[in-house]
């Protein structure tokens, strides 16, 4: 339950939208964390398959592959799914889109749902206060209904509860303290070929890109929420808006992505979660050191969304993928009668404009100036 209306959300549709597109990808949960990734040893007897940091630009991707036995192509894919601030307003449904990242990542870089599990963490407060107790009920029973509904056995797991402070502040008045209600959900899959596993970096020029899933105006707890509510009045905005997740859809969309991947249609594939199209889009970009144009207006949902809410709607089920043009017809095919939109095309140069709906241009950047704000934030460690 929500305890305030000011969770609604009311702001306008920014008008320096290349402002917010930088500002966006520099925020905590979005930019580059290379220098972790760059001193955590994640080589074991040299088994990785896609690293830490993918492409070019070196990117974080929130998928791996590795191959534990050298003299097999099998692989395993891990990956995680993540989003505490959804817990502001739903815990059953931050659950379920948490279950529902970790598949999707894993989906991304070829893993297959029938050889999939997952495992759960979780990081909660005090479960002898009510309302904690009563988001912790709703949370188990979102890992229940969607590791049911998507086959995935929970096949390990740990709490940690009690995550509470409770004191005094610096002027000895009494205070207390408690974590978000968080979840974490980790993926473990099986491919069966490592030299198919899938990478989130643009690779040639002229390539087209797609935008497979549906796109609501699911912000609540998002990202864009809480940078606009920074921005208006010093605190974020947490919104009602939670995404959803539609196991049923999902599965077919998950289905035709195994396929595709498989059968060598994919030159690229970013799972879209945190952030939305427009941080998933920048971070392929970045990856593959390719600049690129997209076209909100090609996206079906767009007559009654505005551009900002397409650029960084949380909407679950989504990746963006880029195809060679020369299988254009055979990739459409694979999601024949399912929701995608051909959205735009890699560059051969360093530039990034995006469209909106009414055919104007509202962002216009380049690799460089989206590489210093991607980097920016955590440059010092």
């Amino acid at each position: 339950k929500i305890d305030s209306e000011e969770s609604f959300i009311a702001f306008r549709e920014p008008e320096d939208h290349t402002e917010v597109f930088h500002k966006m990808i520099s925020r905590l949960n979005l930019c580059s964390f290379e220098f972790i990734s760059t001193q955590y040893d994640h080589e074991v007897q040299g088994n990785s398959v896609t690293k830490p940091l993918q492409g070019k630009g070196k990117v974080n991707s929130n998928v791996s592959v590795i191959r534990p036995l050298l003299d097999s192509n099998r692989g395993v894919v891990l990956s995680q799914g993540l989003y505490p601030s959804y817990s502001d307003i739903d815990t059953y449904w931050m659950a379920a889109c948490s279950i529902d990242t970790a598949i999707r990542n894993a989906i991304s870089a070829g893993a297959s749902l029938e050889h999939l599990a997952i495992l759960d963490n979780f990081c909660w407060c005090d479960s002898n206060h009510p309302k904690r107790l009563w988001q912790l009920k709703n949370a188990a029973k979102g890992c229940y209904d969607f590791a049911v509904a998507y086959g995935t056995p929970f096949i390990s797991g740990k709490d940690s509860m009690f995550n509470d402070f409770r004191g005094y502040d610096e002027n000895f008045e009494e205070v207390e303290i408690s974590i978000p209600p968080t979840l974490l959900i980790s993926s473990i899959g099986v491919m069966k070929d490592v030299n198919k596993a899938q990478t989130i970096d643009f690779k040639i020029p002229g390539d087209i890109i797609y935008l497979v899933g549906n796109t609501a105006e699911e912000t609540g707890g998002s990202e864009y929420n809480a940078l606009m509510g920074e921005r208006e009045r010093g605190e974020k905005y947490t919104g009602r808006n939670i995404p959803v997740v539609d196991a049923v859809l999902f599965k077919k969309l998950y289905s035709a992505m195994e396929r595709a991947i498989d059968e060598d249609m994919v030159a690229s594939c970013i799972s879209v979660e945190r952030g939305g199209l427009g941080i998933a889009s920048a971070k392929s970009g970045l990856a593959g050191m390719l600049g690129f144009e997209l076209n909100l207006g090609e996206i079906n949902e767009s007559n009654v969304l505005r551009n900002d809410t397409i650029l960084y709607s949380e909407s679950q089920g989504r990746f963006v993928v880029s195809v060679n043009p020369a299988l254009k017809n055979k990739f459409e095919e694979c999601f024949r009668e399912l929701p995608i939109a051909m959205i735009g095309r890699v560059r051969d140069d360093q530039k990034i404009t995006i469209t909106g709906t009414d055919s104007r241009k509202i962002i216009n950047t380049d690799l460089t100036e989206l590489n210093y704000f991607y980097r920016k934030t955590l440059k010092k460690y």
